[in-house]
This record gives structure tokens, C-alpha cells and sequence, in this order.
């Protein structure tokens, strides 16, 4: 594509992390020194290219056409086609280098600033002009980051983030594609529409592989967003809330007036039906139905108090620790457990809060509608909507206790230590003759109703059945055995 050096177009500088480069010809290498990131040296035989790229410093950079064209009075015998990929080739090594941000607009006035989120993105000029057709990819979004706005895409791993003077662009990046309805909104923007196209925005609007389809938006949002991708925020432990807000108790007091101690077994004292762990795991399955003995307050409390209670409660790192018979991230154990009670013999039902280290359940004043609608969905989810289970256990996660530690993946955390919280439900239900199944979707909202706690306070992310045990034999119920 020719640009206009009048008119706005692409153009590249090195990455503000970038505190020095040099090269070194004895030893054919370009060393480049960032602020935050060890430095490095990369293999390089070229000296007038480590002098262009010497250039690209500061808040302007390079337009691509000046790239181009420095790259063409390198090698004056290259054609137009190859002088194209070869600058798609430096701009790619460079990329993948953590050395380049990207922006849309002139050297004086950027519109648009195009920030790589991985060392996988770098913009793809010698795509060559954008076909009929396309449509803004259906990975990409729009949010508002402070005062600035931002598009995203997942997918291209990139954050396209607008200046003041380039909001006039968010229509051209929302139209509908670029022949149609919205070729007037595209016409007066053709080298916009093709830096999105290039960037990786844009897709053919009739075209999806099988494998790209197994992808949901919010799925390929999280997952980017929630892992660690070279170049993109800070992610992991970094305590950002350490001097502005102070951690949440480690153990929630209690919810309400209303105590129901629980039965437990003593450290070291194996249940009468306690098998070898290799046995317990290889006959553990999913039991869907209820058992035909309902679900008893005893035994609901031996499975609480060796799967959930607090064993001992520690301070680290600013924090107040728990110790459970369930691993969790920095000992930290944001996650808190509710019983939907359907049936248990010597409990009624409704709505229970779990207190680990008092090894008792709180009743709640849960409308009776909710709890059911609890229930409910947890036998929709397990495929059998008419049979309702003795009861669920809602895993809900106290999320600012993981984020005040661990920035960009507490959710991820949360939800990796619900997996935990499952398959040592599965372990010990097993174990015990009880009747487990793990279900794979609830509603937060009834939650919220039934407990009144606020979605960005306290949320559910996991439910899971647990009926009593099952009749064995089948010679009838009244010579059967109960397990």
C-alpha cells in the first residue's frame, strides 16, 4: 500500500522500555538494555540496520513508509514485493524482541497507539490491500482504561489504545465491513481500515476453522487476560494493594446467630471405611442420582471437617494464612462454603454458612425460594432436572483476598482452587460410601439473592451434589446393604 506523507498512516518506535541499544560489531550482536527486563543480546551482522533502528526512539519513531524506504536504500536491486516482507521480517525479529510499539496517525500527532501484548503480534503489512468483506473480528472489544479508550483483541494478542485527537476513528473501527453498508463510514479512513486489517482486528466475515469456533469471547478474553504474556501488565504476585487497602480476615465471623456444631474425627483417626488412596481414586465416579438413604447431619460434618475446616490459621506477607486439608494458593484459602440443604437427616432445609474454624454451619435467612432455585439448578446442570439432590455446596470466592497478593490471575486462582475443592470432595465422599457429582454450571445471581452479599464482595463460581449413601445389592431394600 502507498501512503500519502500528508495523510496518517503507520508508524513504529522502539519500546518505551527501552532504556539503551548498541551494536557491536566485533561480536555481531545488537545489546539492548530495557528498564524492568534483564537485557539481552541479539545476533545481528548488519550494521546500517542497527543504525535505523537507532531511530526509532522516543514518542514518534518511524513512519512505515520512512522504514520502507530506508530498507530500500539498503538494498537498492529488491523489488517492491520482496522490499515488503523484508521489512514484515525486521519489524517481526524486532517484535518478537519485546522492542517495538506501534501507532497509527503522523510522527507529530499519533492517533492511535498499538501496544503488543505478547512477543506473537507484530502487524503484517505485506497482507496487502484489504479484501471485500471483512468485519471487525468478533474477538475484539472496546473498554475504557482511566481517561483513554481502548480496542483489544484477544486473539492478535494487541492493545490499540486512542489519543485524544483519534476518537474520530472508533466508528471506522466498529463498521460493518468495508464494502456495503459501511463503505462511506471506511472510504475517508482506507489507511485506518487497513492498518486494522494488517494488525490483525479485522477477519473475514464468512471463514472460521473448526478450532477457532471452540472458542467463546468471553473464554479467549479471560484466558489472555489471565496469563503471562511477555510485554502486557503486571501479572502475578506484586501486593498492589498493600498501602491502600487493608486484606480481608482470613475467617469470615459468623453469619448469623443460629449454630449447628458438626461432627468430626480426630487428627490421625481413619473412618471405618477408609481405603487405600490408590483404591479411593480408582473407583471414584460421579453419582448423579440421590441416595436412598438421605444425606445425615453426621456425616455431613466427618466430610466437612476432612475436607474444608481450618486446621490452623498463620500471618505471612501482610496476610492472615489458613491451613486446610485442601491446598491453596499462598495458603491463603479465599474460598468459602455454603450448603443448599434439600434433605439431611437432623437438619432442615435451607441455606447454611460453613465455618471452618469453628467446624459448625450458620444458618441463614434465605428466602425458601432460593434455596430451592439452588437446588434446582444443580439438578438441571447434572441432566435430571426433576430429581433435586440432598443438598449442594457452593464454593464462593472472597476475591479481593487473592487479588490484594496476586494481580491479573486471582479469578483464575479462584477457579483452579474450586477444581482442588471438587476432587477432594470426590476423594472423601468416595471414601466415605457417600454419593458425589460435581456440577458444571450455577447461578451466581441466586446466590447473591439467598446470601445478600454483594457479586464483587463474595461470588459463587462452583456447586457440587452431595446426596447420601447408596443401596447395594439386589435382592430389594429390605435385604439390601447401605454403604
Amino acid at each position: 500500500m502507498t501512503f500519502d506523507a500528508a495523510e496518517p498512516m503507520p508508524g513504529m518506535m522502539l519500546s518505551p522500555m527501552i532504556t539503551a541499544i548498541s551494536y557491536d560489531a566485533d561480536r555481531l550482536v545488537l545489546s539492548v538494555h530495557f528498564q524492568d527486563w534483564p537485557s539481552r543480546d541479539l545476533p545481528w551482522n548488519d550494521a546500517a540496520l542497527a543504525g535505523l533502528i537507532g531511530k526509532m526512539p522516543g514518542t514518534a519513531g518511524l513512519s512505515l513508509a520512512d522504514v520502507e524506504r530506508a530498507v530500500g536504500r539498503l538494498y537498492p536491486a529488491m523489488s517492491d514485493a520482496d522490499l515488503g516482507k523484508a521489512t514484515d521480517t525486521l519489524l517481526l525479529f524486532l517484535s518478537q524482541n519485546d522492542m517495538l510499539h506501534w501507532w497509527f496517525g503522523t510522527e507529530e500527532q499519533p492517533l492511535c497507539i498499538l501496544d503488543p501484548q505478547s512477543r506473537l503480534f507484530s502487524p503484517r503489512f505485506s497482507l496487502g490491500p484489504v479484501p471485500d468483506g471483512v468485519v471487525l473480528s468478533r474477538f475484539a472489544f472496546m473498554r475504557r482504561d482511566g481517561d483513554a479508550v481502548l480496542l483489544e483483541n484477544p486473539e492478535c494478542h494487541a492493545v490499540l489504545r486512542f489519543t485524544a485527537a483519534g476518537r474520530d476513528l472508533l466508528p471506522v473501527a466498529f463498521a460493518y465491513s468495508a464494502s456495503g453498508t459501511a463503505a462511506e463510514a471506511v472510504s475517508s479512513h482506507q489507511a485506518f481500515w487497513h492498518f486494522l486489517w494488517c494488525s490483525g482486528f479485522l477477519e473475514p466475515g464468512a471463514t472460521d476453522t473448526p478450532s477457532r469456533q471452540a472458542w467463546d469471547f468471553h473464554d479467549r478474553v479471560f484466558h489472555a487476560g489471565s496469563r503471562s504474556f511477555l510485554g502486557s501488565a503486571p501479572i502475578g504476585m506484586n501486593c498492589r494493594f498493600k498501602d491502600t487497602i487493608a486484606p480481608l480476615l482470613a475467617q469470615k465471623p459468623a453469619m448469623s446467630t443460629r449454630k449447628i456444631d458438626l461432627l468430626r474425627t480426630h487428627d490421625g483417626e481413619a473412618t471405618p471405611q477408609s481405603r487405600p488412596l490408590s483404591s479411593v481414586m480408582e473407583t471414584r465416579h460421579s453419582v448423579r442420582k440421590p441416595g436412598y438413604f438421605p444425606l445425615c447431619l453426621d456425616d455431613l460434618g466427618v466430610f466437612l471437617w476432612r475436607t474444608a475446616s481450618v486446621r490452623g490459621q498463620r500471618s505471612g506477607g501482610g496476610l492472615e494464612l489458613l491451613e486446610r486439608p485442601m491446598p491453596a494458593g499462598g495458603s491463603i484459602h479465599e474460598l468459602e462454603f455454603y450448603i443448599a440443604v434439600h434433605r439431611c437427616d437432623g437438619l432442615e432445609p435451607g441455606l447454611y454458612h460453613y465455618h471452618g474454624g469453628e467446624h459448625a454451619l450458620y444458618a441463614l435467612p434465605a428466602k425458601p425460594p432460593y434455596v430451592q432455585a439452588i437446588v434446582s439448578r444443580a439438578a438441571s446442570g447434572m441432566g435430571q432436572p426433576d430429581i433435586l439432590p440432598d443438598c449442594v455446596i457452593v464454593m464462593a470466592s472472597r476475591l479481593l483476598r487473592l487479588a490484594w497478593k496476586y494481580q491479573a490471575i486471582s479469578y483464575r486462582l479462584s477457579l483452579l482452587h474450586a477444581g482442588v475443592a471438587m476432587e477432594t470432595f470426590y476423594l472423601v465422599a468416595e471414601d466415605m460410601g457417600l454419593s458425589p457429582c460435581a456440577v458444571g454450571s450455577g447461578d451466581s445471581a441466586l446466590f447473591s439473592l439467598a446470601t445478600g452479599l454483594p457479586e464483587d464482595e463474595e461470588t459463587a463460581i462452583g456447586e457440587f451434589v452431595l446426596n447420601g449413601r447408596q443401596l447395594t445389592g439386589t435382592a430389594g431394600a429390605g435385604s439390601g446393604t447401605w454403604q
